[in-house]
């Protein structure tokens, strides 16, 4: 009797406390194509707004940029690890520091105190703005023509990179490079294309505008997303110094090795560019 009081204890007690639960992460960061050292990157629980999201881990990138984070928390329900990191890449002398956010897929979360599978984010390029529909926002209040040595002529830019779902290469997927008018008239279309059988693709093109051009990528998916309607879509604002004078790409910007399973911080939807 005493045995069978002692156990429903113990189930009582991890009823209430939860379930210990684990994630992990790495990755590389790149600023420019260099390794950026000593970034700070955190891993959370995202509580969702419930309370405060629970710090699992925290940690520098070392002087390849390469980062790995583990850790693990007592919940109820399952746990939503994500990455965060806080960098100054391109910043500039600009106040605090930027800060992306990756959601970490369900399938990465383990029971227990011991991470059994790492979500590999890939080799991150910080250089580039992920976009939000607030920055984007931002961005169109504030918009104001500005007069420069590049009106009236063309201007182009390039991007290349490698897509994964699970660190396995994802083809046929459809990119498109925008230059992004900013919601003062339609994005110009400047190239598109699919990502071939290893995950790899690059677009360039050019385009005429008065002031320096915006170029984006769109990247259009389906990676962890079953039978979900329309397309997962993910915009990377490109910098502006891969920005060229003339219809010839100068410089590339390379994207890095993008891992799609996570979700990016102002993903959305598209219903437009389904592949048929």
């Amino acid at each position: 009797l005493f045995l069978s009081i002692l156990l429903y204890g113990i189930v009582c007690v991890q009823a209430w406390l939860g379930r210990t639960q684990s994630a992990a992460v790495k990755g590389v960061l790149h600023c420019n194509g260099d390794p950026l050292p000593r970034t700070l990157v955190k891993l959370f629980d995202n509580d969702r707004g419930i309370d405060w999201d629970d710090l699992l881990a925290e940690g520098r990138s070392d002087q390849e940029g390469r980062f790995e984070l583990s850790g693990h928390t007592d919940e109820f329900t399952q746990i939503d690890p994500k990455l965060n990191i806080y960098h100054d890449c391109n910043d500039g002398a600009k106040p605090c520091q930027r800060e992306i956010s990756i959601m970490i897929p369900d399938r990465y979360i383990t029971v227990g105190r011991l991470a059994k599978k790492i979500y590999d984010a890939g080799t991150i390029e910080l250089a580039a703005i992920v976009m939000t529909g607030f920055i984007h926002l931002l961005i169109m209040l504030s918009f104001v023509y500005l007069s420069s040595a590049l009106i009236g002529r063309t201007q182009s830019a390039g991007v290349r990179g490698q897509l994964l779902c699970h660190g396995r290469p994802m083809s046929s997927v459809l990119v498109k490079l925008y230059d992004d008018d900013r919601g003062i008239d339609l994005d110009d279309l400047m190239d598109e294309g699919r990502s071939d059988v290893d995950g790899k693709f690059q677009l360039s093109g050019h385009v005429d505008e008065f002031t320096t051009i915006d170029p984006k990528l769109n990247i259009y998916h389906d990676c962890d997303d079953e039978l979900m309607p329309c397309q997962r879509r993910i915009t990377i604002m490109i910098p502006d110094s891969y920005v060229s004078l003339g219809t010839a790409v100068q410089r590339y910007y390379e994207a890095g090795k993008l891992e799609l399973s996570g979700t990016w911080k102002g993903e959305t939807r598209d219903c437009i560019h389904r592949r048929a």
